[in-house]
This record gives C-alpha cells, structure tokens and sequence, in this order.
C-alpha cells in the first residue's frame, strides 16, 4: 500500500462526501489519478478498508457502501426522487442535460417564464420566490452532488456523473397498476 496516489486524502474527502470525480471537471487531474496505471484497483482495495467501495461509470468515479442505516437509504432515496424530478425538468427544456452542456440560470429562468410546463416543474421544485433564484437553488444542488460544475456566477456545466442519474433512473420500471419495481 506504498504505493498509492499522494491525492488519495483529497480523492477520499471528496468522494466520502458523497460527490463524483468526472473527467471532464475541474477534479479531472483526480479522475486521471484513479485511473493511471493500476491506480484503481489499488485505490479500491485501499478504500474498502474504510467501509467504501471505489466504483466507476461513465468517466466517473463514486463510493458505494454495502452496509447503510435504513435511515441514510432512506433519506437517499428521498433525495433520488428529488432528483429524478430535477432531471425531469432539464429534460423538458429546450437544451437537454447532457454531458458538457453548459446551463446559464437567466436562460433557465426565462425559457420557465415562456414554457407553462416548465414553470409548473420548477414551481413545485423549489419555494423561492424569484424565478432567477429557483433556478439558481436547483443548480447548486446538482452542483454540490457533482452532476453540475459552476463555471461563473450565472454558467454551469453538465459533468459526467450525469450518467449515474440517467443509469440508475432507467432502472425503474413502473407496472401498469402504477406500482414502481426495480427489475
């Protein structure tokens, strides 16, 4: 175990926080860390030894846990179905969230006010009062769970981890009955 990456303590406290390294943020030196000549298998077996799983998708990489608290899956899940609903609402817009498409909060807000749909969207997303600041909130919540970067004040970017999203969302199946099963 030597030889590990000098980053490792800066790739563990972003990823045990829950965030993605994605290749094409502003932690991609991190992201061609992990994946350097063996890094990641090293890492891995590294990491499982604090009760995480190192885990990559598509240009991405995440912690995974075996063993949660039904409370933290949870408050998970919770936090899915908000995002499932964000995802949702990017996906009805004009410019659809993938990866590397840059969002500006004034463009956002103003499709909202000229799409009724979408205003609907964002009004049960978010209880601030101003248009600007209900787009704002829902980006920095993407962005502080890795799926967005903030690139200047009124500019976010779509990062990889999107994909985890997109991936697990086309998990869920719903029945006839209305009924939701994981296949």
């Amino acid at each position: 175990m030597n030889n590990i990456p000098k980053q490792t303590p800066e790739i563990f406290a972003i990823l045990s926080r829950g965030n993605f390294i994605s290749s094409n943020g502003s932690k991609g030196k991190l992201f061609d860390v992990i994946g350097y000549e063996g890094n990641y298998e090293l890492l891995k077996q590294f990491f499982s030894h604090t009760g995480y799983t190192l885990e990559s998708g598509h240009n991405y990489y995440y912690f995974s846990q075996q063993e949660e608290a039904n409370l933290v899956i949870e408050k998970k899940l919770e936090q899915f179905a908000y995002y499932i609903d964000v995802m949702d609402f990017f996906s009805s817009m004009d410019l659809k969230p993938t990866v590397g498409t840059r969002y500006r909060i004034t463009q956002i807000a103003e499709e909202c006010f000229s799409n009724e749909r979408l205003k609907q969207k964002i009004y049960a997303l978010s209880r601030k009062e101003k248009m600007v600041d209900k787009v704002a909130e829902i980006a920095n919540d993407l962005a502080q769970a890795g799926f967005f970067e903030q690139e200047d004040e009124d500019t976010y970017k779509v990062m990889d981890a999107i994909h985890y999203l997109e991936q697990v969302i086309s998990l869920i199946t719903i029945e006839e009955d209305g009924e939701q099963q994981n296949p």
